[in-house]
């Protein structure tokens, strides 16, 4: 049985590229602050950004050799798209985004959280 990992082409260049630029901020993060390593980052995105959490693993273990960053614990968190509804005053976690309120069925739906969120939300260092 092989262990190879498979994702779409087009997946995993958005993520490589995304992953790039988290290293070179990492990498300023603890120059500024002189850390020798960095041993854990917390990743934080949202769910509308589409980001595969296993294509960011994959592409930070190959991207990451070299540098302070390599071997690093990658916690990655999805931030769930919440909404909030004008209409009906309701807000709302949503599994799948739709522009209308599952509620009232109103198109007044503002999404508050779990659109276009990237960051690094922490970083452990020695």
């Amino acid at each position: 049985m092989s262990c190879e990992r498979v994702f779409p082409i087009e997946s995993t260049m958005h993520e490589m590229g995304i992953v790039q630029n988290i290293i070179e901020i990492v990498e300023e993060q603890a120059r500024i602050h002189e850390a020798k390593k960095v041993v854990g980052i917390r990743l934080e995105f949202g769910t509308l950004t589409a980001v595969l959490p296993a294509a960011v693993s994959f592409a930070f273990e190959i991207l990451s050799k070299g540098s302070v960053a390599e071997g690093a614990d990658l916690n990655i968190r999805i931030i769930p798209v919440k909404a909030f509804c004008h209409s009906c005053s309701k807000e709302l976690i949503l599994d799948d985004y739709d522009p209308f309120c599952p509620v009232c069925k109103s198109p007044a739906l503002e999404i508050i959280e779990g659109r276009d969120e990237m960051r690094i939300a922490e970083l452990v260092v020695e």
